[in-house]
């Protein structure tokens, strides 16, 4: 279910949401586990936009409580901030974000895996294409992918400028 943000005012058009998080490279993951557990990680991710579809692509150990939640429930949410900068004047914060929401795959096949690790390495990492190939085939085994479809997007932030930030406290 969407919710429309409180602060409209706020509101980031989803092309420039999609600029954040092609210009970020890490946020966090926020999944759900047993009873309800939230849990919520900071990760690398890479945007691979392909045959109109959208996903964020992450890489991670084949075992631990992330992988366990989501084997429980593949719905997940991230957020990727860019430029946070605290105005303490305003008692606010200058930031821009995105927000996504989607199911996750895990992607453990090997050529998938290969594939998908060597766009993080161009995306991430450009110019270390040959090391991060050395490195994806020593340790493409220990390793797995995770596949976030952006099902959902939004963008939410505050210029540094925006003389309504005290609105709300009555100043």
């Amino acid at each position: 279910m969407e919710y429309p943000l409180r602060r409209a005012s706020r509101k980031i058009g989803n092309d420039e949401a999609l600029e954040i998080l092609r210009r970020c490279t890490w946020g966090f993951l926020s999944i759900v586990g047993p009873n309800s557990t939230p849990y919520g990680v900071p990760l690398n991710y890479a945007l691979l936009e392909q045959d109109g579809e959208k996903h964020l692509i992450f890489h991670c150990a084949h075992e631990g409580r992330k992988i366990d939640y989501l084997k429980l429930q593949p719905q997940a949410a991230f957020v990727a901030v860019e430029g946070a900068e605290t105005l303490p004047d305003k008692f606010s914060t200058a930031y821009a974000s995105a927000m996504v929401s989607g199911s996750i795959e895990i992607v453990d096949e090997p050529e998938a895996k290969r594939a998908l690790l060597k766009f993080i390495v161009y995306k991430l990492a450009p110019g270390f294409q040959e090391r991060g190939d050395k490195h994806i085939e020593h340790r493409l085994s220990d390793c797995c992918v995770l596949k976030l479809k952006i099902e959902h997007i939004c963008g939410k932030g505050r210029k540094k400028e925006d003389p309504y930030a005290l609105d709300h406290l009555g100043f």
